[in-house]
């Protein structure tokens, strides 16, 4: 089963929590808790072997592992492992519909989420303030995404044309493809892949299903097989001279059309136009190549032409390694009856404290004083007596 879209959620690892020890050291004790080793993080790894992502279908959920726990005497925790997704080449990643990343690079990486920190020991939380702290954190929590990952196949040439133009006879003939075929409509309802036959060099050829009038509008497989033009040099318009109801000329100028109205870039795209099924026209047109995949007559000829023209450095009209780095908010406030309700992941952290109450109480209020939210909540007109909001946590405002 071919699978060139698929939705995953995916998460990094949660950090460790730190620990909170004391140790004699020198005749003195002193705090000795590690810290939390960090979560895993979430990457894409580019992979040519793979033509799809049917070898993670099976599992749409996926999460890195955790950092594990500081110990006593210094010791901090293990690092949590990555979670290395392998994508193809040509693989497109979408969050709420926002293109994040176009993996074009074979082994190139994309950092889809990094691990989570983990939580600081006691060790780690020594200042001037509070030399013998009696607090750790608990480490970040995992953070999740909801993914959605679009291929566009990597071939040299494309084949398009309608149904039935024979596509998938003519990929068996220039290949080792073994397409399937059948007089019928969209007989291939994937695509197929193959590499050019006894030639030197490594020409791969993709015979995508046929296209029908409004495919650019998502008519029949349409917008799923346009989306497969972008990463080809090459683009072979198959013809049926045969066709009732569209002649030579309406069937090119329909392709044409079709093509234009997905991406207009796609009129850059190198195109040869072939004439199949010359062994039923009673003379051959003189405007174009013509073919028989029947009697193979014209399939030398063909693919001289296409080496000729492979001997000119054709490129790829999205060639760019495209990559936006993922940043979320941090935090929220919201003014709500005299409450200042404080949300976000820097949130979080401020308050993922644990150890002696006390202390712990103690360590949110300084971190809130020395933050951004103090700032903001006071630039929002908070008075004292108001109620601040962080996460489970209410206190009193005081300016």
């Amino acid at each position: 089963m071919f699978v060139d879209e698929i939705k995953l959620s995916v998460s990094s690892g949660a950090g460790g929590p730190g620990s909170v020890s004391f140790s004699n050291l020198n005749s003195k004790t002193k705090p000795s808790g590690g810290s939390g080793g960090d979560g895993g993080s979430v990457v894409l790894l580019v992979n040519k072997e793979l033509n799809d992502f049917s070898h993670i279908m099976s599992n749409s959920s996926l999460k890195a592992n955790n950092g594990g726990p500081g110990n006593k005497n210094f010791q901090n925790g293990t690092l949590g492992e990555n979670l290395i997704i392998e994508v193809p080449k040509g693989t497109q990643v979408f969050i709420d519909d926002k293109l994040y990343a176009d993996l074009h690079d074979n082994n190139s990486t994309y950092q889809l989420i990094e691990g989570s920190k983990g939580g600081r020991g006691n060790y780690e939380l020594i200042s001037k303030r509070n030399p013998n702290p009696q607090i750790c954190e608990q480490g970040v929590k995992r953070s999740t995404l909801e993914i959605k990952l679009i291929q566009s196949i990597y071939s040299d040439i494309s084949i398009i044309g309608l149904p039935n133009a024979g596509k998938s006879t003519l990929i068996q003939k220039l290949t080792n493809s073994k397409a399937k075929i059948g007089d019928y409509e969209f007989t291939t309802t994937s695509p197929n892949l193959g590499v050019l036959n006894n030639t030197e060099s490594s020409i791969t050829i993709c015979d995508l299903p046929g296209l029908i009038e409004g495919a650019s509008k998502g008519v029949g497989m349409g917008r799923k097989v346009l989306k497969h033009l972008r990463n080809t040099k090459y683009i072979i318009y198959l013809i049926d001279p045969t066709n009732e109801k569209y002649d030579i000329n309406l069937q090119i100028s329909m392709l044409e059309n079709e093509l234009i109205k997905y991406d207009e870039n796609y009129q850059s795209i190198n195109k040869i136009i072939v004439i199949n099924k010359s062994d039923k026209l009673k003379a051959p047109n003189d405007d174009y190549l013509n073919i028989s995949c029947i009697t193979n007559d014209g399939i030398q000829e063909l693919v001289n032409k296409i080496l000729y023209d492979f001997k000119s450095d054709l490129s790829l009209i999205y060639s760019e390694f495209h990559k936006i780095m993922l940043k979320k908010e941090d935090y929220n406030i919201e003014k709500l009856d005299g409450q200042f309700i404080c949300t976000g992941e820097m949130v979080m952290n401020m308050i993922n404290i644990s150890g002696n109450e006390d202390s712990v109480l103690n360590e949110i209020f300084v971190r809130f004083e020395k933050s951004v939210l103090s700032d903001e909540i006071k630039a929002m007109g908070a008075n004292d007596g108001d109620t601040i909001v962080l996460g489970n946590l209410e206190f009193e405002y005081k300016q």
